[in-house]
């Protein structure tokens, strides 16, 4: 009886061979995940760089900050979209200190917690359709500034750090960052022990790839005055891969005076 020679292989080989591609495919994409994301993170880091370095420029040139933008899903006071901020800032600047009547009338901005205004800051990379800055993961920065609002100096309503000529009229001694960076999650108020920096006048955030609401990371979108900085954390239920850049009160009222808006 002749026997017929089949070719193809059985289910146990065919099982053999998936596994080994298996193997040799996981070996492959888990490195290029992996340096993918560092690609990324060093991106953002970078980019931050850049804000950090225009947001300083901003202040020495205006004198003040510029407004946070209006970000979908932010719940916030009503705000100038990014083309009527820039109208009114280019007014305000315009007739600078000229009356106090003028002043109430032009509000220079009234968003404290939104995007970075990538136009404004003169800032490259993506952008979200109303101009806030996007990271490395393509969501938008956080923006936060200080809202301390001297009541017996300057403009009351005008944010100090915000408004045209506010930092001037309030003073070196009376201006404050209300803003503070914890190492824990704190509903309201950070406690002593875990303060890392206070009287902080802006900060800015990148959610990276873990987005979410869950553990430290949620202090830094919660738009309140407190935020939070630690390592890096993958643990699912206490994630943390948030980076942050920040500006204290000593260091703009340096650049301040050091470009003659201050006394």
């Amino acid at each position: 009886m002749t026997r017929i020679k089949q070719n193809g292989f059985s289910l146990v080989e065919l099982s053999i061979v998936l596994l080994i591609m298996g193997v040799l495919s996981s070996s492959v994409v888990i490195p290029l995940v992996s340096t993918m994301k560092q690609a990324r993170i060093k991106q953002t880091a970078a980019q931050l760089a850049n804000i950090r370095q225009a947001m300083h420029g901003y202040l020495v040139s205006v004198g003040r900050l510029p407004c946070p933008v209006k970000t979908t899903g932010l719940v916030d006071a009503p705000a100038f979209s990014l083309a009527d901020n820039n109208v009114v800032n280019k007014v305000i600047d315009a007739v600078s200190d000229t009356t106090g009547e003028q002043h109430n009338r032009l509000q220079a901005c009234d968003v404290q917690h939104g995007g970075v205004p990538a136009a404004v800051l003169g800032v490259m990379g993506e952008q979200s359709a109303n101009g806030a800055l996007l990271d490395a993961w393509g969501r938008p920065y956080h923006y936060s500034v200080s809202w301390s609002d001297h009541q017996a100096l300057g403009r009351p309503g005008s944010p100090d750090w915000l408004s045209v000529g506010e930092p001037a009229a309030v003073g070196i001694s009376n201006l404050e960052g209300e803003l503070v960076l914890c190492r824990s999650v704190a509903s309201s108020s950070c406690l002593a022990k875990d303060v890392i920096a206070n009287q902080i006048v802006w900060v800015i955030v990148s959610e990276g790839l873990i987005q979410g609401d869950v553990g430290l990371q949620s202090e830094n979108t919660d738009m309140d005055k407190v935020f939070v900085q630690s390592a890096y954390s993958s643990n699912h239920q206490h994630p943390f891969d948030d980076q942050l850049i920040w500006a204290s009160r000593s260091e703009l009222v340096y650049w301040l005076l050091r470009a003659n808006w201050l006394p």
